[in-house]
C-alpha cells in the first residue's frame, strides 16, 4: 500500500529511514499505512484512503477494492457501517511528546453520534535512551483529580510513565488517558477512527501552535479504571501473539528462514519493521505494509532472507 503522510507539530524525520519520501522542511509525525476513512471523519490529512502501490490494481483505494472483491478481500470480516475498511494502521514518529489524550469507548459513542470508537495498540519500533510512554492514571487517581489539572502541565504527574523499549507491545483500550513520549517510534494498529480528546498539549514546553482542547468531552469519556496491556519482548520469542480482540489480532514474527502464517482464509495486513520479507512472490522492504486478501491467505508463507526480520501480522478474524 502507498502511505499517506501526515504533518504534525510533534513529528520528526525518522520515517525516511523506513522508506518514506518525506517532503522537505516538514515535520512528519504519521505514516498512514492502511487507511480508509471518509473525508468528513478526518482532519489530519486531505485524503485518508490509502491506495495500492503497484500491479494491476495500482491506485485503487481500499473502498474500491471492497466494492470490487467483497469477501475475496475481507473474508468473513465485515466492513464498517459506511462500507469502509475496518482497520487503521500507522507508523508514528514522536520528536516531541504527543498531547495527553484519550479516545471514546462504545458507551460514549452510543450517546454522541459525531464520535467514533477508537481502541488502539502500540508496538515500539525504536526509542531514544530515556524515552517513556504515558499509559493510564496512577493508582488512586480519579476523574476529579484529572478535572482539577486538565489543560495544565500538572496533569502529567497523574500519569503512569513507563520506559519505552523496542519490541515491547501495549494495548490501549478506549477511555485510557495516554501520551506517546518524545523519542519514540511506534507501529499503531487501531479501529478506524480519528476521534481524539486532548487534555494537555505541552505548549509551555514546546514552541508549537495552539490546538483545540476537548476537556469536557475527555472528562466524560475517561475511564479511570482502564489499564493498558503489556507484552514484553523476550529473546526466545520467534513468533508470538501480542493481542487478540474482536476488532483485530496481532502476531509478531522475528528471525530468519521461513515462517508459515495462520492458514485461515482471512485477510491479513503485514508490516515489515526490520529486514525484508517475501510474501507470495512480492518483496516487502523495511517500512512497507501489504494487505493479503483472504482468498490468498491460506497459501501464504512468509519467507525471509535476513536474520533481523521483524514482521507484524495483523488480522481481523482469527482462524482459531
Amino acid at each position: 500500500m502507498s502511505p499517506v503522510l501526515a504533518e504534525k507539530p510533534w513529528g520528526g524525520r525518522r520515517l525516511a529511514a523506513y522508506g518514506k519520501q518525506l517532503p522537505e522542511g516538514k515535520w512528519i509525525g504519521e505514516s498512514w499505512e492502511v487507511a480508509d476513512l471518509p473525508v468528513e471523519a478526518v482532519t489530519a490529512v486531505p485524503d485518508a484512503r490509502s491506495r495500492v502501490a503497484g500491479g494491476p490494481h495500482a491506485g485503487k483505494s481500499l473502498r474500491e477494492l471492497i466494492e470490487e472483491f467483497g469477501e475475496d478481500l475481507l473474508g468473513s470480516a465485515a466492513p464498517t457501517a459506511e462500507g469502509d475498511f475496518p482497520l487503521l494502521v500507522k507508523l508514528l514518529d514522536a520528536r516531541e511528546h504527543l498531547s495527553v489524550q484519550l479516545h471514546p469507548d462504545a458507551a460514549y459513542v452510543a450517546e454522541h453520534a459525531e464520535a467514533r470508537l477508537k481502541t488502539e495498540s502500540w508496538y515500539v519500533v525504536d526509542a531514544a535512551e530515556g524515552a517513556h510512554l504515558y499509559l493510564g492514571l496512577r493508582e488512586g487517581v480519579g476523574v476529579d483529580d484529572v478535572a482539577a489539572r486538565a489543560g495544565t502541565a500538572s496533569i502529567v504527574g497523574l500519569l503512569e510513565a513507563v520506559p519505552a523499549r523496542p519490541g515491547d507491545f501495549y494495548h490501549l483500550p478506549a477511555g485510557l488517558v495516554h501520551a506517546l513520549g518524545a523519542g519514540v517510534l511506534v507501529a499503531e494498529v487501531q479501529t478506524p477512527s480519528d476521534t481524539t480528546f486532548r487534555l494537555y498539549d505541552w505548549e509551555d514546553r514546546y514552541d508549537r501552535p495552539h490546538r483545540q482542547m476537548h476537556l469536557a468531552e475527555a472528562l466524560e469519556a475517561i475511564r479511570p479504571e482502564v489499564q493498558s496491556e503489556h507484552r514484553e519482548r523476550t529473546e526466545s520469542d520467534v513468533s508470538r501473539s501480542l493481542v487478540s480482540y474482536p476488532e483485530y489480532w496481532i502476531r509478531e514474527h522475528r528471525g530468519a528462514g521461513a515462517v508459515t502464517a495462520d492458514p485461515a482464509p482471512e485477510l491479513r495486513v503485514l508490516m515489515v519493521l526490520a529486514g525484508e520479507a517475501s510474501v507470495l512472490g512480492v518483496r516487502l522492504r523495511l517500512g512497507q505494509t501489504a494487505i493479503v486478501p483472504a482468498c490468498l491467505a491460506a497459501t501464504m508463507v512468509l519467507a525471509e532472507g535476513v536474520d533481523e526480520l521483524v514482521l507484524l501480522e495483523i488480522g481481523l478474524v482469527s482462524g482459531e
